[in-house]
């Protein structure tokens, strides 16, 4: 009963209904975007580290993998120490600079370790284990510095420290010759990337046993991530091993990177605000003003019999057909422009190419709903109340005069 009177009160307006599902529904799908650009780059980040394949990464101390120049001098003695640990399975050392090939500048990686997972050879061959005395240095492009480059599998490239007229006439670059075409899930859209021995890129940036970070793999049935617990200890046997280095498992490397995004989580727990305190003010005004209106009905209706319940069920089933309604509405233009908000921050080349910011997922929409639908009705609950207690001799008076 009380049911189908609100559905009559809400169509009631149906101009005033429409424009207050339609804000609503804006308000909805602010909310469920918010959420999934808190949740999004942190599931980005996640997926991207876990198709690393390394559960445990050591960097100079307090720096991240590539956010600076540092470097572990004497990566050796990691490696020896790290080997020495019965639940290591394997290293991988990198060393990244910046080399040139004529003017044109490639971010080389140099790596030392077997079975490595950090990239992934689309064409050609790997880089052998050893590098021969008296032959070339084997190289591997991303398909950005073969296209850039103009060579292909078996072509010589000759690398340089400095880009030309910033070195001296008489220095000497290192002779490479392409093996293969490589993809790494963390290129930036554009860069061109170079993988070689790492001993090879020592030697250009004359570094000695320097190394930009050290990733391990520890040792697991058929090559799966181990159990984070795990993970924790050899961090922290090997950061008690060398205290001037950080040490990160998983859980501590997204905590880092969480960190470096605090602003994208503020900016979206602020809108997240907004956009409940919009939906609550929204309710608590519309219900508010259809109360003042109806104040004649209802008290028609207690002098009827009806119980206070039964007017405080009533508005309350209206603030829960404005939300349903909104709910639906709301939903659909979150989804679609989740993903049109992330095409546009996705274009920027300053992020890699698998990088997002906004992942639709049904199940930030159904909390955003339920939050707001939790807003909506703590709104509803003070023109419920305020319904409840019409004065019904003074209310009916009024009306009749």
């Amino acid at each position: 009963m009380m049911l189908r009177v609100a559905i009559r009160n809400v169509m009631r307006h149906r101009l005033r209904t429409l424009f207050t599902v339609l804000a609503l529904s804006m308000a909805i799908a602010l909310l469920a975007d918010m959420r999934m650009l808190a949740h999004g780059m942190e599931k980005t980040f996640y997926r991207v580290l876990s198709s690393v394949g390394y559960e445990v990464r050591v960097c100079p101390r307090g720096t991240l993998p590539f956010a600076t120049d540092a470097v572990i001098d004497e990566s050796g003695r990691v490696v020896d120490a790290l080997h020495a640990d019965a639940r290591v399975d394997r290293t991988l050392r990198v060393l990244g600079t910046t080399l040139h090939v004529d003017s044109i500048p490639v971010f080389a990686m140099g790596v030392d370790g077997e079975r490595q997972s950090l990239y992934e050879v689309i064409a050609g061959k790997d880089l052998p284990d050893r590098v021969g005395p008296d032959r070339a240095v084997e190289l591997l492009l991303n398909e950005n510095a073969m296209r850039d480059l103009h060579v292909a599998i078996g072509d010589t490239l000759t690398l340089q420290r400095d880009a030309p007229g910033a070195t001296l006439a008489f220095s000497r670059g290192l002779r490479t010759v392409v093996t293969g075409t490589i993809h790494i899930a963390f290129d930036l859209p554009g860069q061109r990337t170079a993988i070689l021995p790492l001993e090879a890129v020592q030697q250009m940036r004359q570094a000695g046993d320097a190394a930009s970070f050290v990733l391990v793999k520890l040792r697991s049935d058929e090559g799966h991530l181990v159990p984070l617990d795990e993970q924790r200890s050899v961090a922290a046997s090997l950061a008690d091993t060398f205290p001037d280095l950080s040490v990160y498992a998983m859980d501590s490397l997204m905590e880092a990177l969480q960190r470096q995004l605090a602003y994208f989580k503020q900016f979206a727990l602020i809108l997240s605000t907004i956009s409940l305190l919009v939906t609550f003010l929204l309710v608590a005004v519309v219900l508010t003003i259809g109360v003042g209106e109806r104040r004649g009905e209802i008290a028609a209706l207690r002098s009827m019999g009806f119980r206070r319940r039964s007017i405080q069920a009533m508005i309350l089933s209206e603030s829960a057909l404005l939300l349903a309604m909104s709910a639906v509405l709301g939903s659909v233009l979150g989804w679609f422009l989740a993903g049109y908000l992330d095409g546009i921050l996705t274009q920027s080349p300053s992020l890699p190419s698998g990088y997002r910011f906004f992942i639709p997922a049904w199940r930030e929409i159904a909390t955003a709903v339920a939050m707001s639908g939790v807003a909506g009705i703590l709104a509803a609950l003070l023109p419920a109340i305020q319904a409840a207690r019409v004065d019904i001799p003074r209310t009916l008076h009024e009306e009749v005069v």
